[in-house]
């Protein structure tokens, strides 16, 4: 009854039509409020995380002391996150920016009303609760859904409640990689693989820009990656970026076969749906026991490795080395720790648990990263002047370069460079290792609701009748 009321009087007020005044006003309307949500679920999260890796015994760099406990916990958390699920919008299983591309192509923009808080307390729970996930993928449902329910609220057109949710996406993308400009393409290159939905771009704009202001003045303004990179300084440097896109390729094709391998298993198994996650969740706390980078979206590590400090944990009980000075253990580990992050992603997200893989996939590009570096010092090191700038600008490109294959949207990526570092210096190198990554990943997507173009979409086949 509460609802009508509302609804009557909102549509009396403000009656979209479908100018350019009305969606202008959606969309500064969409920012604000997924920009507010945005700071909420930024600030929870960071809270249950602190508290979560508190009962671990966990502290930044270094393995849990209370190391038995990470089965318990994270499996806790995909229980919860399956309970909430399964009870309220099973459209919130997974990743999320699947669900907003289903609702463009196939839905008409229309997101279950009870999507948004399905994701935002599932995603908690997994998350939150250490694992293998990322914030972003849930922002960009959470907001693709609450704009979908304000563009239904105010009767808008069919074709501007489509555009609605790929506006509400890219203004909570912006707001959590503090990247508007980089979301906002994102948003409208994300749903094809070789096509943009050009006409949701400047509502995308606004809506980005407007949840990026409000994040930013709630939690600050600073960028994601804070790491000291170098510039390049010779031709030869920009060669070794090539060979990085080659690499990131690989761990990106790996990263997508494996995830959608462990989704299918968790799929035939005949147990009831809240169960799969936890099962998830407990592989991997498991995982985490030998390798507690990888609870979390894990990306944050990249500073510590940077810096020079690698790890591998047995039980409790850590075993350092140098990323400059112990060349083969050192990759060792982080050869193990792609696979092992692949898997934990999997088990986390794939069996029906509640968040992204785009933090994920930064972490295992940042990883390739290391490695090529350290390859490249090992037997080149006469043309990198600045060992840890050159290392810090390869873990940066690698994360960016590995996802920007893997999710068929190259020129977001690479935009959200700049963005992320508050610098244009890696525009150059990441534009080459992330094309060469884009070409050499071929049809192999992590968002397996991309259709290939504006032509194969179900909502331009329906507008064309």
């Amino acid at each position: 009854m509460i609802f009508h009321v509302v609804h009557r009087l909102a549509v009396r007020a403000f009656r979209v039509r479908g100018t350019i005044r009305d969606q202008i006003l959606l969309s500064l309307l969409i920012g604000l409020v997924v920009g507010g949500v945005s700071v909420g679920f930024y600030l929870t999260l960071l809270t249950v995380e602190h508290w979560v890796f508190t009962l671990i015994g966990m502290e930044a760099g270094h393995p849990p002391s209370q190391w038995f406990l990470a089965p318990v916990v994270v499996g806790l958390g995909g229980l919860l996150s399956g309970v909430i699920v399964y009870s309220l919008a099973p459209e919130a299983e997974g990743h999320g920016t699947d669900a907003v591309v289903a609702a463009f192509h196939r839905r008409a923009g229309h997101i279950s009303g009870l999507a948004p808080l399905a994701k935002f307390l599932a995603s908690i729970a997994t998350i939150g609760f250490g694992g293998s996930a990322g914030r972003e993928g849930p922002m960009a449902q959470i907001g693709g859904g609450i704009a979908s329910i304000l563009s239904r609220l105010f009767n808008s057109p069919i074709k501007l409640q489509r555009t609605a949710v790929l506006v509400g996406m890219a203004s909570g993308i912006g707001a959590m990689f503090k990247a508007p400009l980089g979301a906002s393409v994102f948003a409208i290159e994300v749903i094809y693989r070789r096509d943009f939905e050009a006409e949701a771009l400047i509502p995308a704009f606004i809506a980005a820009l407007t949840g990026y202001a409000v994040m930013g003045y709630a939690t600050g303004f600073e960028h994601v990656f804070v790491m000291e990179f170098k510039p390049l300084t010779n031709v030869v440097e920009l060669l070794f970026f090539a060979v990085l896109g080659l690499f990131t390729a690989i761990a990106g094709v790996a990263y997508v076969k494996v995830f959608y391998g462990i989704h299918g298993l968790f799929k035939t198994l005949s147990l009831p749906r809240p169960v799969k996650p936890f099962i998830g969740g407990v592989l991997t706390g498991v995982l985490a026991i030998f390798a507690p980078q990888v609870l979390g979206g894990g990306y944050e590590w990249m500073g510590v490795f940077v810096e020079g400090e690698v790890f591998i944990s047995l039980f409790g009980e850590a075993y350092y080395f140098n990323l400059y000075r112990d060349v083969v253990p050192v990759l060792a580990i982080l050869l193990l720790l792609i696979p092992i992050k692949i898997l934990a992603t999997g088990f986390s997200v794939g069996s029906g648990g509640s968040g992204g893989v785009f933090a994920p996939g930064l972490f295992i590009g940042g990883v390739v990263g290391l490695i090529t570096s350290i390859l490249i010092l090992t037997f080149f090191p006469g043309y990198v002047s600045d060992p840890k700038g050159f290392t810090a600008s390869m873990v940066i490109v690698g994360m960016v370069s590995l996802f920007g294959g893997v999710s068929k949207a190259p020129l977001a990526v690479l935009i959200m460079v700049s963005e992320m570092t508050g610098s244009y210096e890696l525009m150059a190198p990441a534009m080459l290792s992330i094309a060469i990554s884009y070409f050499l990943t071929g049809r192999y997507s992590i968002y397996s609701e991309q259709v290939e173009d504006r032509e194969r979409s179900p909502a331009h086949w329906r507008s064309l009748k």
